[in-house]
């Protein structure tokens, strides 16, 4: 079923005091059977989200003049847009009785017409399904690349990204910097309030680093209690300032139990990405960084420049007479 989020018609009252019901004056689609028939199936043959969407408008072109189309789904944070936006616009919401699919926005840059909008309601009948597969299909592979506990991002999809990303940062000089974080004395929250406490303190801590970061950035479970942290465009000082919002948001968690209540802090390891970097050579100099910050104490963060400026100052005594 297709809900349009808008109307303007009016029953017509008429000299016999008959009200006519509005389905019978609304306008009828005018759309050739070919064109529903050669839609239907391009639509079958690809579960990407974008790459249908785009099928659909240019499709659908040939019917209605469209500028654009915007799909959100706010379930699945999703967000995608293909051709362009304009002022005026037309609004579907997608929904079986099952499932919602999101909501639907046409864009152009002249108003719609009645006539217009039942042929783009006409059509949009043909996109049902193969929206529902694709969103399906959507969720399955986020699922794959998930941590199935706290909803971070799995080794997997580290690996993926993060190797992406570092590519795109050189490629076009841009910053990138990542965090290796460990919450500190992991060990002794299961030892003494149960894994069921170790768990909640994972899922409340990504929550914690999440509520920190940008949407450009992401937060990938590294193993156990070891998270890392991927900055896009964030320099030293950047990812520093981020890294130390982090620190505190999760010192500030408290939990209890009949066991009592337990606060937790986390150590945090800071690396930058120079144009010479691997990607594994990025994370070691951050993991480095952070077994510092775990030997200096715990709850701190330190960069992988107050490492090399550290050991610059024991060279310099070790030169001294």
């Amino acid at each position: 079923m297709v809900s349009p989020l808008h109307t303007n018609g009016r029953a017509e009252l008429r000299d016999d005091k008959v009200i006519t019901p509005f389905g019978d004056l609304a306008p009828r689609p005018d759309i050739r059977p070919e064109v529903l028939l050669r839609l239907s199936g391009k639509l079958q043959t690809t579960l990407e989200l974008s790459q249908l969407l785009e099928i659909f408008l240019e499709e659908i072109q040939q019917a209605v003049l469209v500028d654009g189309l915007t799909l959100t789904h706010d379930p699945s944070g999703i967000s995608l847009a293909t051709g362009r936006n304009s002022l005026h616009t037309a609004n579907y919401r997608m929904q079986t009785q099952q499932d919602y699919m999101g909501d639907l926005t046409f864009h152009r840059s002249t108003r719609f017409r009645e006539h217009e909008l039942a042929n783009i309601e006409g059509l949009l009948s043909t996109l049902v399904y193969p929206l529902r597969n694709a969103l399906r299909y959507h969720e399955a592979m986020a699922a794959a690349f998930r941590d199935p506990l706290t909803g971070a991002g799995n080794r997997v999809a580290l690996d993926k990204t993060l190797g992406r990303e570092v590519e795109l940062a050189k490629r076009h000089d841009q910053s990138l910097s990542v965090l290796m974080l460990d919450l500190d004395h992991f060990k002794q929250v299961n030892d003494e309030f149960g894994h069921s406490m170790g768990d909640k303190v994972l899922k409340e801590a990504v929550i914690a680093m999440t509520g920190c970061i940008r949407q450009t950035d992401m937060c990938f479970r590294y193993g156990g209690e070891e998270f890392l942290i991927m900055l896009s465009s964030a320099d030293q000082a950047g990812a520093l300032r981020i890294a130390e919002r982090i620190r505190m948001g999760i010192g500030q968690l408290m939990f209890t139990s009949e066991k009592g209540s337990l606060q937790v802090t986390a150590s945090i390891g800071c690396a930058t990405l120079n144009m010479t970097d691997t990607m594994e050579e990025l994370v070691q100099r951050a993991d480095e960084a952070l077994y510092v910050a775990k030997d200096s104490g715990r709850n701190r963060v330190i960069s992988d420049l107050d490492m090399e400026f550290t050991e610059r100052e024991e060279d310099g005594e070790k030169a001294l007479p």
